[in-house]
């Protein structure tokens, strides 16, 4: 039995409107996959290679650049495709997907098709395959990892469709798939967690000098992996994995606690909890006392938003909302080492460097309930999250679409009078190269993630050194 897709009339509607003649237009297919069914929310029409704040600057090289110009961007045929561009727009994308949602193919519509022809679909094939490779470089951001991906190809003439699934991991054949574009939206649950952070990290003194990035990357390995052993709780309650939170919502729309909810809706808003294991401690143990040189705190509070199909049960529901926190976080943290000039060494006269990462905005899809990430960073508007979706999307919003007071800006002046009280030899043993502190913080309820790195010098140890 072959894979069966689903998707909204509106989507067909978008894309035949890509149709061009003598062109090719490539995207990206986004949705969910559950079993042999997918459920399809957009198609992200990948911008030409010209196109600014899509991808970095290096994905197009110097001799593209000198003789290319507006009118040659096009595609115009399907071996002129740029792998690269097509898999680096994947990552900007998926960075914007809620958790339980991922890039799950191609689309192509130009004037033949496509489909039936072996260059070509060993040319979507590499496509695929690039995608799949970029999205493995950071796994925290829980990209494409299906076995089977889709291709959808639309000849721009006659206007007929067609879809088929590859295995870019084995075999590579092409297998039959019925692609199904229906009037009768999708209907989703919607699931909403608050994440507490409060971590101190500590860096050993006797360790190799680490950069910033290097740093962040440890800490996110080490919250990745306490997230994926939390427990789920879902209304309150511990689930069986194979309760449907169809029967939940059903149960939870007729307690007494929700008569006031939004009724005649397909979305069903469902509260859950994380609870993060504590570490086990013996108490026999033999007491080590281990030289510090520097310690990064995670503070705050994150806000996630997931969405999965009707039928899905509590194992997705929850394999989406961990997915969601940990690929927030990871997107945040490489946005902003990204963003870092250069590392701050920090100075006597300026002991305190303050970074702030992206926080988040939600935008909800047209027609649908189903909301997008972006990330603002400090004195960024909503009207940077509308030029994303235009420009990795393909779509145009209202200002008032963007969801932007979820995660409040943390507040820098109660973060310095913190530092202050933290500011004490006690805090952190000195060793004879003094010590920095560093701190994340996701301030007030916002994932605001500030990196402060302290660098105290003693004198009297650099003036002993400099008369050896």
């Amino acid at each position: 039995m072959g894979r069966t897709v689903y998707a909204e009339d509106r989507l067909h509607t978008y894309l035949i409107s890509l149709a061009k003649p003598d062109e090719y237009t490539i995207g990206l297919i986004l949705g969910q996959s559950a079993g042999q069914k997918d459920y399809i929310v957009h198609l992200a029409k990948t911008p030409p290679p010209l196109g600014k704040n899509v991808v970095e600057e290096t994905l197009i090289s110097p001799a593209t650049n000198a003789h290319q110009g507006s009118t040659d961007s096009y595609i115009k045929s399907v071996k002129d495709i740029p792998e690269n561009w097509v898999a680096d727009h994947a990552k900007h994308v998926t960075r914007m997907l809620p958790g339980g949602m991922q890039v799950l193919g191609i689309f192509i519509v130009g004037p033949e098709d496509t489909i039936n022809n072996n260059t070509y679909v060993q040319k979507f094939r590499s496509v695929l395959t690039a995608i799949q490779k970029n999205l493995s470089q950071n796994k925290y951001l829980c990209g494409n990892s299906n076995d089977e991906n889709l291709i959808l190809c639309l000849n721009s003439i006659t206007q007929k469709y067609t879809c088929k699934s590859v295995e870019t991991n084995k075999t590579g054949m092409l297998k039959p798939t019925e692609w199904k574009f229906q009037a009768k939206p999708t209907k989703w649950h919607q699931l909403e967690a608050l994440i507490d952070f409060d971590r101190l990290f500590l860096i050993a003194a006797d360790t190799d000098p680490q950069t910033l990035k290097n740093q962040l990357q440890d800490i996110l390995k080490d919250v990745s992996d306490s997230i994926e052993s939390s427990l789920i709780v879902i209304e309150g309650e511990v689930r069986t994995l194979e309760d449907t939170l169809e029967v939940i919502s059903k149960s939870k729309k007729n307690d007494k606690e929700c008569k006031n909810s939004e009724k005649n809706t397909n979305n069903k808003l469902i509260q859950v909890d994380l609870y993060i294991p504590c570490q086990e401690k013996n108490i026999n143990s033999d007491i080590r006392i281990t030289p510090c040189s520097a310690s990064i705190r995670l503070v705050g509070q994150l806000v996630s938003r997931t969405f999965v199909h009707q039928k899905a049960n509590v194992e997705e529901a929850s394999t989406a909302i961990k997915q969601d926190i940990i690929r927030s976080l990871a997107s945040r943290l490489e946005m902003h080492w990204d963003s870092l000039i250069e590392e701050e060494n920090g100075s006597p006269e300026e002991n305190i460097t303050l970074h702030e990462p992206p926080r988040r905005v939600l935008i909800a899809l047209p027609e649908s309930k189903i909301t997008l990430s972006d990330y603002l960073f400090p004195g960024e508007g909503p009207q940077e999250a509308l030029l994303s979706l235009q420009e990795l999307l393909d779509l145009e919003v209202q200002e008032s679409n963007v969801q932007k007071d979820i995660e409040l800006q943390a507040d820098p002046t109660e973060f310095y009078c913190q530092s202050e009280t933290d500011m004490k030899p006690t805090d952190l043993g000195k060793d004879s190269s003094g010590y920095y502190k560093t701190k994340i913080y996701i301030a007030g309820f916002s994932i605001a993630i500030l990196v402060v790195i302290l660098s105290i010098i003693i004198h009297n140890f650099i003036n002993i050194k400099s008369d050896l």
